[in-house]
């Protein structure tokens, strides 16, 4: 056996380590914990930039907008993409740039003096056009924000204002988060939201919206008339946070109605989509849907039969990803099925893929429910995963 060599470059000091790991492209330099132990502290260090300061609030705002706009990727001096920043004894941030013009923000609240409330939150994107776009600095096009709470949306929504390239938003584990209203008419293009269980109220002004992806249980809402989303996911299997029957929910519907992809649980069709295309059911279509993600409980003939009726509003579906859990919201009102189309025929449908079935009595009768619709001429694949 050959005479084991000692490793040169591990032993090189840190700092110098930090400063080698600095030309190194990101996608690059991200891989270097994979090295060694010794490697994965070094890369700790070099993203990491140890910032504290007492005092108020509005330091974040003051410190995060000198980062992004001290950055600079080619130099080795200001290329650092973690800021960590200790506000007091109960809060710090976190912020990130990632590649692709990528921000995340993340915020830690231990308690101590100050107390977490709930709380409403107004968030502007603006929407002017930027006569000159500065090439110094970190571009921020996608931003996520992670467990902004009562003490910090005010800072937040002054900073977002700043950005003026951002297209995309992601918000998530904001816990007490009442009420958002999301005001960005021509710039926003996409929005996620997801782990806000205290939400009861989402109005979104943005009328070039592409894709929106929610998940928790369902707020009201209110979308201002647009048709441009493509995709819609509305991951609500822990059921509505709403008690009010009166809920004007046609615009939600005529909102999702040009989508290609929806993912919709089936107590969302009963209850809010169904209802308010009542009167409209022999003509109203998802003309344009090719994909669709159905999530159910469980599946027995009412179940097979109430996803039917909703196929049959989509003549152009071309995949079926159907979802069972256990877990997810059933409503209790008995709703009776629609049986118009009944001779519709869905000539495009080709894949339906079943995920969690536990009977196979069940899954034999959904299957032979889609033969009953789809063209006799188009050879359908099923495909299981076994639970």
């Amino acid at each position: 056996m050959e005479e084991h060599k000692p490793d040169i470059l591990s032993c090189l000091p840190l700092e110098l380590l930090l400063y080698i790991i600095s030309f190194l492209p990101f996608e690059s330099a991200r891989l270097t914990p994979l090295v060694s132990t010794r490697f994965r502290s070094v890369w700790n260090q070099a993203i990491l930039v140890a910032h504290s300061h007492n005092g108020s609030i509005e330091v974040i705002s003051h410190a995060v907008s000198r980062f992004i706009n001290n950055f600079d990727e080619h130099d080795p001096s200001k290329n650092t993409r973690k800021l960590e920043l200790h506000v007091d004894k109960s809060t710090f941030v976190s912020t990130i740039l990632a590649p692709h013009n990528v921000m995340h923000m993340s915020f830690f609240f231990s308690g101590g003096s100050k107390k977490e409330e709930s709380f409403c939150w107004r968030l502007e994107i603006d929407d002017h056009i930027p006569r000159r776009v500065d090439s110094s600095g970190f571009l921020v096009k996608t931003l996520c924000l992670d467990s902004v709470n009562s003490l910090t949306h005010e800072v937040v929504s002054s900073m977002v204002l700043e950005f003026s390239l951002l297209d995309s938003l992601k918000i998530c584990r904001c816990k007490r988060l009442t009420s958002l209203t999301i005001d960005s008419p021509t710039k926003l293009l996409h929005l996620s939201i997801s782990g806000c269980p205290k939400l009861r109220y989402l109005e979104i002004i943005s009328f070039k919206l592409k894709t929106f992806h929610y998940q928790g249980s369902l707020p009201l809402i209110k979308i201002h008339e647009h048709f441009n989303l493509t995709k819609a996911v509305f991951d609500v299997t822990q059921g509505p946070s709403y008690y009010n029957n009166a809920l004007d929910i046609g615009p939600l519907s005529l909102t999702i109605k040009n989508s290609q992809s929806l993912t919709l649980c089936r107590w969302m069709f009963e209850e809010v989509i169904k209802p308010s295309i009542s009167s409209s059911w022999r003509s109203f279509q998802f003309y344009k849907l090719q994909e669709l993600r159905w999530i159910d409980n469980s599946m027995n003939q009412e179940q097979i039969n109430s996803l039917i009726s909703f196929l049959k509003l989509c003549p152009s579906i071309e995949r079926l990803f159907i979802t069972i859990d256990s877990n997810t919201y059933s409503s209790n009102e008995e709703v009776s099925v629609n049986a118009d189309h009944a001779r519709v025929v869905l000539r495009d449908l080709e894949v339906v893929k079943l995920e969690g079935f536990k009977s196979e009595e069940d899954k034999n009768q959904l299957i032979f429910a889609l033969q009953e619709i789809v063209s006799i001429d188009q050879p359908l694949l099923v495909l299981s995963s076994i639970s």
